[in-house]
């Protein structure tokens, strides 16, 4: 028997969410980055040790939805909650604070485990009057500082989280690290890279379809479409002579080849179709359901 449960990461979008579940794993098995929006789906990640199972599932960052897909992943986002055995509720510690989540908290029936992130990017008084703010909304939270970032106050976490977790028998082998297929894991890596490399608006319209994925004893090569919706968003992903997209394949190749362990090649097209984020067939072809 161990500790075994599920824990729901949650918060605003850019608190940190899917930085402190891959420093709690303890290798990167969810894309970041400084965009909003990064994490579109909730995900399983598996974490084991000797005493524990904790099944992280990490969710879209809670934000005001645009068009059907914003207003999808914002459903997704809440519904995560449901039937979990810990809360971890992100607040990124150096942003104005916002008291819209702490109302959804207040009368959930769950242990909630404030992970107050980001304590180095504000000074220190600052932080605890904002801190308090929140305690007194949510006054039988337990509080855990972070910057997980630098793995501060990382393992503080994830010994508040055991404290709380029932003792079972593991849901999952000890091999599993995440409820996803590795075309998923693939997909959302190339994904990463757009949201790393591109501007502005232009990466929030790109969704990564996979078309092959063969594995040989060579390697691996993977054939998929970036899809945008705007033919000038489709020449901002080429880029002049096709550098953009070129740069984008190959520090896709480099983290793939890392994670899977094997050569990696990555050949990428880029297609458009108009307003996809809004379009039923689209967003049902791509899992997004609005039911």
């Amino acid at each position: 028997m161990k500790k075994v449960g599920f824990v729901c990461v949650y918060g605003r979008a850019n608190a940190g969410k899917s930085t402190i579940i891959n420093k709690c794993l303890g290798f990167k098995l969810l894309p970041v980055s400084a965009k909003p929006q990064t994490t579109r789906d909730n995900v399983k990640a598996i974490y084991n040790d000797e005493e524990s199972q904790i099944i992280f599932v990490d969710t879209p960052g809670v934000f005001k939805p645009h068009g059907k897909l914003g207003s999808i992943l914002l459903r997704d986002a809440e519904s995560a909650k449901d039937g979990v055995d810990v809360i971890v509720y992100v607040i990124d510690a150096s942003e104005v604070p916002n008291f819209e989540l702490c109302e959804k908290l207040k009368h959930v029936d769950i242990p909630v485990i404030i992970a107050y992130n980001k304590v180095d990017l504000v000074k220190a008084d600052l932080g605890e009057e904002r801190l308090a703010r929140y305690k007194s909304l949510l006054p039988n939270a337990k509080v855990c500082h972070l910057s997980a970032l630098n793995n501060y106050g990382v393992e503080e976490l994830l010994r508040m989280i055991k404290d709380e977790l029932p003792e079972s028998f593991p849901y999952y082998s000890e091999d599993i690290v995440s409820d996803r297929p590795k075309e998923y894991i693939i997909s959302e890596i190339i994904r990463e890279k757009c949201m790393r490399l591109l501007d502005a608006e232009v990466p929030h319209s790109i969704y990564i379809d996979l078309k092959t994925v063969s594995e040989e004893e060579e390697g691996m090569t993977i054939l998929g479409n970036i899809i945008v919706e705007k033919p000038s968003e489709k020449a901002i992903v080429i880029g002049k002579k096709g550098k953009m997209i070129s740069d984008i394949s190959r520090f896709s190749e480099k983290s793939i080849s890392s994670y899977f362990g094997c050569p990696v090649h990555v050949e990428l097209v880029v297609k458009v179709i108009p307003d996809w984020r809004n379009d039923e067939r689209y967003l049902k072809k791509f899992g997004y359901d609005e039911k």
